[in-house]
């Protein structure tokens, strides 16, 4: 399959043996665009045009849960099927990153890359079942050069670069695992 019709797929962690390892194994079904922080996705996402996120949780300054929310703040985003990685591993934890707009919670360590692919795919099928919209990215709409998403990267960037900002982890800021 060439190019121009596999899935895009834009992949966040942070951990940069891990993002080598998923681009790699993930690009040889999809179109991977990976990035070592929200920060960096969030300032490219217009020209990445995802057809599904997978993003990493415990990342700062800007988490996985916020970068999904800012994503789906930009015009032609606000369904993107997500995937949440994280090390939190119980039931609550998931329940809550479902409540938080990802459609799919995958917990690290992946042993099998095979249980990503699966998720992917699901979620590339149910999203496929979904008419398209004139505003849609992938469907050819033209879409403002700088996203919304990276203005609101800029002022919660400022806001989270002082000793005081904090994300969703523990009181070190690390997710486990």
């Amino acid at each position: 399959m060439d190019t121009a019709t596999r899935a895009r797929l834009v992949l966040v962690e942070d951990d940069q043996a891990t993002l080598e390892v998923f681009s790699i194994v993930l690009g040889e079904r999809y179109v991977v665009f990976g990035y070592g922080s929200a920060v960096e996705a969030l300032k490219a996402i217009d020209s990445a045009k995802p057809d599904v996120l997978v993003l990493d949780i415990g990342m700062r300054p800007v988490d996985g849960v916020q970068c999904l929310k800012m994503i789906r703040a930009t015009p032609g985003y606000r369904d993107i099927p997500a995937v949440a990685l994280t090390g939190f591993a119980r039931d609550v934890e998931r329940r809550s990153f479902l409540d938080r707009g990802f459609q799919a919670v995958v917990v690290k360590p992946i042993f099998d890359p095979e249980e990503l692919i699966d998720v992917i795919e699901r979620l590339l099928k149910s999203a496929a079942a979904v008419p398209p919209t004139p505003t849609h990215p992938r469907r050819g709409s033209a879409l403002p050069t700088r996203s919304a998403a990276a203005a609101q990267l800029d002022a919660q960037a400022a806001m989270t670069a002082s000793p005081a900002g904090g994300g969703p982890a523990d009181t070190d800021g690390r997710e486990p695992g």
